[in-house]
């Protein structure tokens, strides 16, 4: 039995078969998503017996099509090789005479503006205004991560109230933290007034302190359905760290366990980690990736929040970070009591908050713009750091903004909350200062010459030196000379900076003889590895800069 023979319907000007449908543009659909634009067609496929199906193609694609898996009555002539380039062309042919709309993927959480409309991504969530008209959305949500997991038999009123509670739990950082999650949450409002919260708040305590159950709990937004945790350790990559911080969009993520580790080393690496990861938040410039033959310059677009036991820093990440000690644990039988009787309850309290603020966006943008230009005339002349001048602003006015919100919602009066923003802005002011205090302590020791007070160390004899391997006793010795330079150990080389000057810095010191050329290396390693001293490592500076 012989194959049934096409039926082509559409041939190309010289009478060729091309396909078994007719093709023809309906119209072009603009596809904008956060980072970029696409442009597709849409197409519409009659045939024979005058049925026809529609369908949408990245305008990019087109010659690339498979029709028959469009539909399985679409053939095209395999005899005649530019058959697929014909449809295209075709179809190209009629883009500029059909009309044009636009269709917005919802690709990343937090806040878009639509036509008039302004709408906030939560995770699995649209939240729109509620005055807004109920009418075919022109948006579609994307595939993401993350979910707003919500209880629907909290309702506003009990939401607010045990978020407070939970916020008083520790005086000393649960204002902070609040405020610092808002303004996450807010970033959209601030951007448009001209501004964005790009600081890291770090939290630092011993251990037994809570930090890694109270600091998420009332953090976290997404996934609490999932259990309540940090987002990432410092133990990771600073890629995976990177790529997890990109998710959190106008939310706050939290990373944790920088802690005093049993090797040096680790806590070195995790340290660099850390320092890293707050320039590239405070700068706004994450690592770079490709797409397709071009280089994407990621940018962050959310907050973080360090969990540590003491406090990190150097000169150039001081003013872009924020400390808030913990002296006193939250009481943990509370604490416990909402996380397993209420794990939903910060989400819910989210909730209320981001249909508030979709609902409120330009009043609240107008307010942080009225903010923005008293600030910057009342501190032109500030002698305060300027970046620790924009932390303190968007702190005290997402503190503000959540406690309009309260008020809004009938939990407090004007006056309660007026009294409770002072609270908060004298502790805040106390936090701005001392970090201002950390910075000028950098600023004065990386201003000494290490170098100098080494040499004059040594000439005066204070380092207790082995005159060779075969002499060096570790519980002796701070450390031996080697190859024509003065090998010291780092522990050792500490104390006595130590004991001159207590904000000496160990690190500070290593960055200056480096750039003095003092240093010897070997294999890019700041410290060498001598043979016959228990596989020892030691800090080995040039005889040579020390005459």
């Amino acid at each position: 039995m012989q194959p049934r023979r096409p039926e082509w319907v559409f041939f190309n000007e010289s009478g060729v078969p091309i396909s078994t449908f007719i093709p023809s543009a309906v119209g072009v659909v603009r596809v904008v998503g956060s980072t970029d634009e696409r442009e597709a067609v849409r197409v519409r496929l009659r045939f024979k017996n005058g049925s026809d199906t529609e369908t949408t193609v990245p305008l990019s694609d087109l010659n690339r099509v498979d029709w028959f898996k469009i539909d399985h009555r679409c053939l095209t002539n395999s005899e005649y090789r530019r058959a697929r380039r014909y449809i295209a062309d075709t179809i190209r042919a009629g883009v500029s005479n059909v009309p044009v709309e636009r269709r917005y993927v919802l690709d990343r959480t937090g806040i878009y503006h639509i036509g008039d409309s302004i709408i906030f991504v939560a995770g699995n969530r649209v939240i729109t205004q509620s005055s807004a008209p109920r009418t075919d959305p022109d948006f579609e949500l994307g595939q993401l991560p993350l979910r707003l997991d919500i209880d629907e038999n909290i309702d506003i009123s009990t939401a607010i109230d045990r978020m407070m509670r939970l916020i008083s739990l520790s005086p000393e950082i649960g204002p902070v933290l609040a405020a610092h999650t808002i303004s996450g949450i807010i970033r959209a409002a601030f951007k448009k007034a001209g501004m964005t919260p790009c600081a890291v708040l770090v939290i630092v305590g011993k251990s037994g302190m809570l930090k890694s159950n109270y600091v998420p709990h009332l953090v976290q937004l997404y996934n609490r359905a999932d259990g309540i945790g940090p987002t990432t350790r410092f133990n990771s990559t600073k890629r995976f760290i990177e790529d997890a911080l990109y998710e959190y969009s106008e939310c706050t993520a939290v990373l944790d366990d920088l802690h005093t580790a049993e090797s040096r080393g680790i806590k070195r690496q995790n340290e660099d980690t850390a320092e890293e990861i707050i320039r590239r938040i405070a700068d706004d410039t994450g690592r770079g990736r490709t797409d397709g033959k071009s280089l994407v310059q990621r940018s962050f677009r959310g907050n973080a929040v360090f969990i540590g036991e003491y406090s990190i820093g150097k000169a150039s990440t001081i003013p872009r970070a924020l400390i808030a000690n913990i002296t006193k644990p939250p009481n943990g039988a509370i604490l416990d009591e909402y996380q397993r009787s209420q794990p939903l309850l910060v989400s819910t309290f989210y909730h209320h908050f981001i249909q508030w603020y979709v609902d409120h966006f330009d009043e609240i943008r107008d307010a942080i713009d009225a903010r923005l230009t008293q600030l910057r005339r009342a501190t032109a002349s500030s002698t305060t750091h300027g970046r620790l001048r924009d932390t303190q602003f968007y702190l005290e006015t997402s503190y503000m903004v959540l406690l309009e919100f309260c008020k809004d919602s009938g939990f407090c009066s004007e006056e309660d909350a007026r009294d409770t923003y002072c609270s908060f802005s004298t502790q805040l002011h106390k936090l701005v200062q001392a970090q201002e205090a950390r910075f000028r302590e950098s600023v004065e020791v990386k201003a000494i010459d290490y170098l100098a007070l080494i040499r004059d160390l040594y000439k005066k004899g204070y380092f207790r030196v082995a005159k060779d391997v075969q002499d060096f006793k570790p519980e002796k010795h701070d450390g031996l000379i080697y190859y024509g330079c003065l090998c010291l150990r780092g522990k050792c080389l500490e104390q006595k900076l130590k004991s001159i000057q207590s904000n000496l810095s160990l690190d500070a010191c290593v960055s200056v003889l480096l750039s003095r050329d003092a240093l010897k290396l070997v294999e890019s390693k700041n410290t060498v590895q001598i043979n016959g001293t228990g596989g020892k490592r030691f800090y080995a500076i040039k005889l040579s800069k020390l005459r």
